[in-house]
């Protein structure tokens, strides 16, 4: 069965407090199947006015804080299917300007006009486990737009290929690309990646793949590589975290108010592949009990 992007607790969605989880499971790349639909977003008079007005004042924003932004093309998640050994993802065209005009900054609009109208790029992170034992993370840096100053995974969002004639987008080389633009690790060096699930953070509702994947370099190695990155400015600093059990769930804890919603997922979905259903379900309770 195809699902479009759920509203809130259909479809055998879970409410997991900052963020809702609509798939999970172990894809590894030839188990996530893409295809692309040209079919646009639905829409009307009304919301193209308040997606041009955001627009308008996102642009002001960034003029007056030296910040430079753009309409890059990006990709609409239309609706996904899932089993027990593959991940089917239809996606279409949208533009950056939608998104912001839609999940970044009115997404209450799905309320009154709809789900259909929502841009819903397809975004992509993935927690970065080192071979010395540890997951990164990045502290965002304070021009960016959304979660400026917060912690959150390394990853970015779907574009389509710049040949429009070229096979369709591929999110596993999507967040690979992330992982070079933004630590400057090179793709050669991804030991193993596996795609954990897909979720939504609560206040955007913007779905997000969320990745585990492992780099043949130690964190030293990647925090001197990632001051040199294309993208190094959206991150202020590199966040480690611990990659055990008990670690990662007192991380959470201590720093609950700093973690976007998709960090929060990402650090749970890698703790679910590592150490089981056991501890997800002991560190969603505990953290429910104690925040």
């Amino acid at each position: 069965m195809d699902h479009q992007p759920p509203e809130l607790g259909f479809n055998g969605t879970r409410d997991c407090g900052t963020f809702f989880l609509d798939v999970m499971d172990q894809y590894a790349p030839e188990n996530v199947q893409v295809t692309w639909s040209d079919r646009p977003r639905v829409t009307n008079d009304s919301v193209e006015e308040l997606i041009e007005t955001s627009w308008s004042e996102q642009i002001q924003r960034a003029e007056s804080s030296g910040v430079k932004i753009f309409n890059g093309e990006l990709c609409r998640l239309i609706s996904y299917r899932c089993d027990n050994e593959h991940l089917n993802l239809s996606l279409g065209p949208v533009s950056f300007k939608e998104f912001i005009g839609t999940n970044a900054t009115q997404a209450y609009i799905r309320h009154l006009h709809g789900a259909e109208v929502m841009a819903n790029p397809l975004g992509v992170s993935a927690a970065v486990c080192t071979n010395d034992g540890l997951i990164v993370l990045g502290m965002r840096s304070k021009n960016m737009i959304q979660y400026a100053g917060r912690i959150h995974p390394v990853g970015g969002t779907v574009e389509p290929p710049k040949d429009h004639t070229a096979a369709c987008p591929d999110p596993f080389k999507a967040i690979i690309d992330e992982l070079h633009e933004e630590t400057a690790v090179p793709p050669e060096n991804v030991s193993s990646i596996l795609c954990l699930g897909l979720v939504r953070d609560r206040n955007t509702v913007q779905p997000e793949l969320i990745f585990d994947l492992h780099v043949d370099c130690d964190v030293v190695s990647l925090f001197a590589s990632a001051a040199t990155a294309i993208d190094a400015a959206e991150h202020s600093s590199m966040v480690p975290v611990r990659d055990h059990p008990g670690a990662v769930v007192s991380f959470m804890e201590q720093h609950f108010s700093q973690l976007t919603p998709v960090a929060l997922a990402t650090l749970l979905l890698h703790g679910l592949k590592a150490w089981g259903s056991g501890w997800f379900a002991t560190a969603r309770g505990y953290l429910r009990s104690v925040i």
